[in-house]
């Protein structure tokens, strides 16, 4: 029986030998760790490749139970003293913690190793880098946007035996935070900080092809070889969202809280934002109204709710927005959530809409107290989406927990283009909720899947317990939205995909928001439903293979380590050819980047 375990001794090893190989000036050698298939093998997304990754080369056929189900994580990474706060299962935001029969709920946990203690957060100055370990120094790059920025390592999910853990489950996230950050980071010359990269938000960032309900959401399920291992298989389990046209929903409310501190004072920064706000207000329908509130020492009202009708007013406060003073983020959301209440559509959609850099210096600076803050208002249907602006002293913690907490979803703007893309495209349709706290549960079966890991969502975990328990806190999905999630699995040995047999059942679970009742579907993996041949897959599947491999290398997961960094821009490329779509050109040349830079 082949083990997948990842234990430190092999992450430290392999640490070494990335290293090493970077700095051997072996162009060849330096784009991968181990010995990663070669060309006549025919590449990582062809069949008939010998695995022998150092993911496979550690697995420990002897090592099963509770340990084989606590998910280990590369040893290089800063670890903190456990604290009760980061330990504790809160909500949707779940941690490791034993469940009601005393067993680990480890497909539900952060990265936590044996000696108990979790990875902490760090900002980019002591940041391992993406690829190879060694972060390559900055080229052309403005050295002070690439400082002091706060990331979270969540770490990585091992593999968990079927038998120990038949459940994975997990809170729907819509976040797509990640990807532009590292597009930021690519463009400025240098690898993003690997603690900086989500995958899942990697893969919510692009469209795949999903049928689409006429209510409420739609669960999708196809699977292919995994470039991984060539014994493994990849799952793709994608949820759609009904697309409800802009003239069927209620009035929006929407109250921006804008960070006008002196850490805005550059063009990427308030610039983007008055440009970004600018573009939404000609999105919106002349009866949603718009509030702004803007924080610096303290907090203070610009534009009252004001109808979009009188468009010229609203402009006129965009206009007038200058930056100066400290960052009181506290005393911005306080105001603005008033003032949102104050706005309340009774029977229509309310956002409060922060644009910031992350950074919290006066007043509570916390964000997990920051995050506790707006509960209550999430609860009474005030959601938060936040916008990211900005590199250097960037807090992408803030923005993703508040967004988490506040029953919206965060994104990065780096460019006009970026704004184009959210603000015209993306947040007008997804203003109206359709689905509140969406959670996910795979039960896989353990006759025919020996072991699996879900990729991604690490900190987006649920105790299986906490499935159908309707007051746990989960996600919330906007109209048209997507959520796509992979697995990685092993199959026992003897299973043959032609056989009529499932690898197991998702449950989608979800509360409508319109009159409260709660729906739960669920669809059958067959194994029928996954392709042998890499070449009979979906070209959109391959797009969601392509991405999550993309991410799995920047993070330095040592289940990437066969991942030859050319054979996937060569795929890459050969996608953006088939695809002839503008989202996929960019990521070709993302990964071109990333390979240059490696």
């Amino acid at each position: 029986m082949k083990r997948s375990n990842v234990n430190t001794t092999a992450a430290v090893l392999a640490a070494i030998t990335l290293v090493l190989a970077a700095c051997s000036g072996d162009d060849d050698d330096a784009a991968t760790s181990g010995d990663a298939a070669t060309e006549d093998e025919g590449g990582i997304f062809d069949d008939g490749g010998t695995s022998n990754s150092v993911a496979d080369s550690s697995r420990d056929e002897n090592s099963g139970g509770a340990d084989d189900a606590e998910a280990d994580f590369d040893d290089s990474a800063d670890v903190g003293d456990v604290g009760e706060a980061d330990m504790a299962a809160d909500e949707g935001d779940a941690m490791t913690e034993a469940d009601e029969s005393g067993d680990v709920a480890a497909d539900s946990a952060v990265d936590t190793p044996a000696s108990g203690t979790v990875t902490a957060s760090r900002t980019d100055g002591d940041a391992e880098g993406g690829l190879f370990g060694a972060e390559p120094e900055p080229r052309d790059a403005d050295d002070a946007r690439l400082e002091d920025n706060t990331f979270e390592d969540y770490g990585y999910r091992d593999f968990i035996d079927a038998d120990d853990d038949p459940l994975s489950t997990f809170a729907l996230d819509v976040d797509t935070g990640s990807y532009t950050v590292m597009r930021r980071w690519l463009d400025e010359g240098t690898l993003p900080p690997r603690e900086s990269v989500r995958p899942e938000e990697y893969i919510n960032a692009f469209d795949y092809d999903y049928d689409t309900p006429r209510n409420g959401l739609e669960l999708s399920v196809d699977g292919g070889p995994s470039p991984f291992d060539d014994d493994n298989y990849l799952v793709r389990i994608g949820v759609q969202g009904e697309i409800v046209d802009d003239r069927d929903r209620g009035p929006a409310a929407l109250t921006f809280v804008i960070d006008t501190s002196g850490s805005m004072d550059r063009d990427d920064r308030l610039g983007l934002v008055k440009e970004s706000l600018t573009i939404l207000v000609d999105e919106l329908d002349d009866d949603d109204t718009v509030a702004i509130v803007t924080y610096d020492d303290s907090s203070g009202v610009v534009l009252e709710p004001t109808s979009v009708g009188d468009r010229d007013e609203i402009l006129d406060a965009i206009d007038r927005l200058r930056p100066g003073g400290s960052t009181n983020l506290e005393a911005g959301l306080r105001e603005g959530y008033a003032l949102a209440d104050d706005a309340f559509q009774r029977n229509g959609i309310n956002r409060v809409i922060l644009a910031s850099d992350g950074v919290a210096n006066v007043g509570v600076t916390d964000p997990d107290e920051l995050a506790r803050m707006i509960r209550d208002d999430a609860d009474r249907g005030i959601n938060l989406v936040t916008v990211g602006f900005g590199m250097g002293n960037f807090n992408d913690v803030t923005m993703e927990q508040l967004a988490d907490q506040g029953d919206g979803f965060y994104a990065y703007v780096d460019t006009e283009d970026e704004a184009e893309r959210l603000f015209e495209d993306e947040l007008t349709s997804t203003l109206l909720t359709i689905a509140k706290d969406a959670k996910i549960q795979v039960e896989f079966d353990p006759e025919i899947v020996e072991a699996y890991r879900l990729i991604g969502f690490e900190n987006r975990g649920v105790l299986d317990r906490d499935f159908r328990d309707d007051d746990v806190d989960a996600g919330e999905l906007g109209a048209g939205h997507q959520v796509t999630a992979i697995y990685e699995v092993e199959l026992e040995r003897g299973v043959d995909l032609d056989d009529r047999d499932d690898v197991g059942e998702v449950f989608l679970r979800w509360e409508d928001p319109d009159d409260g009742d709660v729906i739960e579907i669920d669809e059958d993996i067959d194994l029928r439903d996954i392709e042998e041949d890499w070449r009979d897959t979906p070209e959109d599947f391959q797009l969601a293979t392509v991405v999550t491999v993309f991410a799995e290398v920047l993070r330095d997961n040592p289940y990437a380590d066969r991942i030859d960094i050319d054979d996937l821009v060569e795929e890459a490329d050969r996608l953006a050819d088939e695809l002839n779509d503008r989202d996929v050109d960019e990521l070709a040349d993302l990964i071109e980047l990333a390979a240059d830079l490696s």
